[in-house]
């Protein structure tokens, strides 16, 4: 199979180590990943930061949303960003998975 580019959207906290698992599968199968993480995905990511370093540590892409992320601690590599990176990832992404 030809690598695609997979497109995930996580917006929830429970859904976390599932957007970890997917993003890895998608990783070790060579396709490119670029996740947009806004509302209560962000206070979840920032709650994890063994989860955020494994998804940059994978060369996953990830985005949040600044205006759900204000006042967290995030680690450098993340970009905060706004819902025109969110409608870029979508724009850009071959599939995309939305945890909603």
């Amino acid at each position: 199979m030809a690598p695609v580019k997979l497109g995930i959207v996580l917006a929830t906290r429970a859904d976390l180590s599932a957007a970890l698992a997917l993003a890895l599968a998608a990783r070790r199968a060579r396709h490119e990943v670029a996740m947009f993480v806004m509302d209560a995905g962000c206070a979840a990511l920032a709650a994890d930061l063994p989860t955020a370093t494994a998804l940059l540590d994978a060369d996953c892409a990830v985005t949040v949303c600044s205006n759900s992320a204000v006042g967290l601690a995030l680690p450098e590599g993340i970009t905060r960003g706004s819902q025109d990176d969110h409608a870029a990832v979508l724009g850009t992404s071959d599939r995309v998975i939305a945890l909603t």
